[in-house]
């Protein structure tokens, strides 16, 4: 093999495919990217086995070839060195890359030992496609509510839920749930599937780094035979695997109606937020009271913790309907506020044993549900 690129487009699709390159001591081909040269165009590839990505950059190709390098040395070398032209040559077993300053040696792995990744043939018609700057809000606005162990793996997963010209994308870790509802070209056939929560913030970041036009859209292909799903970005594709397992009926438990509603600056919200977690990150499970006031149009947040003191913030805001008194983890509030781009929220909840549901003012499509803590 033996071929020459642009060090910034080398270097920028490097850090994209090393993000999913394994670091399982068992199997260290996976410690490895795999670079296939062919027809003028440099494919790179890497897997842990559950998430994949396989995309290609222009390079002048002299002698074609296949061969597996390790992805971290490669990466911190090919970002350390000059914008100029990058020099590749295989010799035996090692990849010798080079610029007019600069040289390095790897040592390589067969190419046999990689594991294969699936891949849709540009001519197949995608499943569904969706505008790109519409997922990445979506997944930003759900993605966090997922959990994070794998005590219960369906719940570390984020729910697509497709059907006719609407995707939701749900996700929940049993404390609170976050849903998102985008608008999409009519598929044909409805159904849902649960997508790894890390393959969707792989995606947006991959989006993030990619993507010029907001409008551009992203194709998402489903590899049914291997269960799993590939979400085409231009020239990358990221391929995941499906998690098995019943996501949780989570329609019954959104209210439909309030008692207590609010219209609140999210910045305001938040900067109190922070003044009463001064206290509430040390009492159990961040708790702090959230008292609504409908006749001074007022919340009131407090913390109390026995051995350390306590405090209170209060900020002013439009309530209609009872006054309320409710207990929150103030590190749940603050992810919600932390991961929408609105600057009004709408805070609605009945009874103190019930949910509280925040949305976002002027958008229906969106809802995010957090469970209280007992007074």
């Amino acid at each position: 093999m033996k071929f020459s690129c642009n060090q910034d487009t080398f270097s920028k699709y490097l850090n994209i495919v090393s993000r999913v390159v394994s670091n399982k001591p068992g199997l260290p081909i996976l410690n490895n990217v795999l670079f296939e040269s062919e027809k003028n165009k440099l494919i790179i590839k890497a897997t842990d086995l559950e998430l994949s990505i396989n995309t290609w950059i222009g390079a002048d190709i002299t002698d074609e070839g296949k061969v597996t390098i390790p992805a971290k040395q490669l990466t911190d070398f090919v970002n350390s060195i000059p914008e100029e032209v990058v020099q590749v040559e295989v010799e035996k077993q090692n990849f010798n890359i080079s610029t007019s300053n600069n040289t390095a040696s790897f040592n390589t792995m067969p190419s046999d030992d990689f594991p294969t990744i699936p891949s849709v043939e540009k001519k197949e018609d995608p499943f569904i496609q969706i505008n790109k700057a519409d997922l990445v809000m979506a997944i930003n606005r759900v993605a966090f509510a997922a959990a994070t162990d794998d005590i219960k793996p369906v719940l570390t997963g984020v729910k697509f839920e497709i059907e006719d010209d609407l995707v939701a994308l749900i996700a929940t870790d049993g404390l609170r749930l976050s849903r998102q509802v985008i608008k999409v070209g009519k598929t044909s056939k409805n159904r849902s599937f649960l997508i790894p929560v890390r393959a969707l913030i792989e995606l947006s970041y991959i989006i993030s780094e990619t993507s010029n036009d907001s409008n551009e859209l992203l194709s998402i292909y489903l590899i049914e035979d291997k269960n799993q799903v590939m979400f085409r970005v231009g020239d990358i594709d990221l391929i995941s695997r499906l998690i098995d397992g019943e996501f949780p009926e989570y329609k019954q438990i959104i209210p439909t109606g309030f008692k207590t509603k609010c219209s609140i600056e999210r910045e305001v919200f938040l900067n109190s937020l922070k003044i009463v977690n001064i206290i509430a990150r040390s009492v159990l499970g961040n708790k702090m009271i959230l008292d609504i006031s409908s006749k001074s149009d007022q919340i009131s947040l407090s913390a109390t913790q026995a051995d350390l003191g306590k405090n209170e913030s209060n900020f002013g805001c439009k309530v209609e309907g009872d006054d309320l008194k409710i207990a929150f983890s103030a590190k749940l509030l603050s992810d919600i506020l932390n991961h929408v781009d609105s600057e009004n929220i709408l805070f609605e909840c009945s009874e103190a044993v019930k949910p509280g549901v925040f949305k976002i003012d002027g958008d229906d499509r969106f809802v995010h549900l957090v469970m209280p803590m007992m007074l």
